[in-house]
């Protein structure tokens, strides 16, 4: 009988570690696809539920694609990693950051004010302006971000939220591009 309780403990913490697995990006370690379906999206459906404001931003790295021609896949890599730790170092506990795809990433969690969201969304400009003096990157990196706060009272759906965030990232890209 011990045998039988000690292998059972053993599959529930395998079965335990292959949903986290199941749910990290791999190269990132931040959330994955199905990792903002499980985390994020509740965490954001338990904010309306409890009427307290949320919170979700949109990110994408500028310039990618010349990242990968010019400097290699590597350093693209090593690009997506310095964005995903700057959005590290950035997010508050209770937050879920997520790589949505490519170079999209998406945070989302509770916060107090909308003024909060615009906070962070500097923050992440400014932690990922120090890791690039830090790193001593051989290319250019940048990012567009764009932030939407999810009021209790409001009827939109999540993808409406996502779409809204993603807007206010594309225009803050555009003039991005038009820097240089």
């Amino acid at each position: 009988d011990f045998e039988r309780v000690r292998h059972n403990v053993r599959l529930k913490n395998m079965n335990r570690m292959l949903t986290e697995v199941s749910m990290t990006d791999a190269l990132t370690g931040l959330r994955n696809r199905a990792g903002y379906d499980a985390l994020a999206v509740p965490c954001l459906q338990k904010c309306q539920k409890e009427g307290k404001l949320g919170a979700m931003i949109f990110a994408d790295i500028n310039r990618m694609k010349q990242i990968n021609d010019k400097y290699g896949h590597l350093q693209g890599d090593y690009a997506l990693c310095t964005v995903a730790e700057a959005i590290k170092r950035t997010m508050p506990t209770g937050w879920i950051a997520v790589r949505f795809g490519g170079d999209e990433f998406i945070m989302v969690g509770e916060c107090t004010t909308a003024e909060e969201a615009e906070q962070l969304k500097q923050q992440l400009s400014v932690n990922l302006d120090k890791l690039k003096k830090e790193k001593e990157l051989c290319f250019p990196l940048s990012a567009s971000f764009g932030a939407v706060v999810i009021n209790p009272g409001e009827n939109y759906s999540l993808e409406e939220y996502l779409r809204k965030a993603d807007k206010a990232m594309y225009i803050m890209k555009q003039k991005a591009h038009e820097e240089y």
